[in-house]
């Protein structure tokens, strides 16, 4: 399976290891659940905007300017 080395500083660490114990999972699965979970929304918001601006255009067309 591939990995990834990623180096953090001490403070760093320490709130990582803290939000990892407030979950209730190691370290290594915290770290994978929210890089993972933030790609996800990366992508999830691309796919909003690109949706808004293709019926936008329609909508603003369909409203005069008072009623938007």
């Amino acid at each position: 399976m591939p990995a990834l080395n990623v180096e953090f500083s001490e403070e760093e660490m320490t709130r990582l290891r803290e939000r990892a114990a407030l979950t209730g999972r190691s370290l290594k699965q915290h770290v994978h659940d929210v890089t993972v979970e933030e790609a996800d929304r990366i992508s999830f918001v691309e796919g909003a905007v690109a949706e808004a601006s293709r019926i936008l255009p329609g909508i603003t067309a369909r409203f005069p300017e008072g009623q938007r």
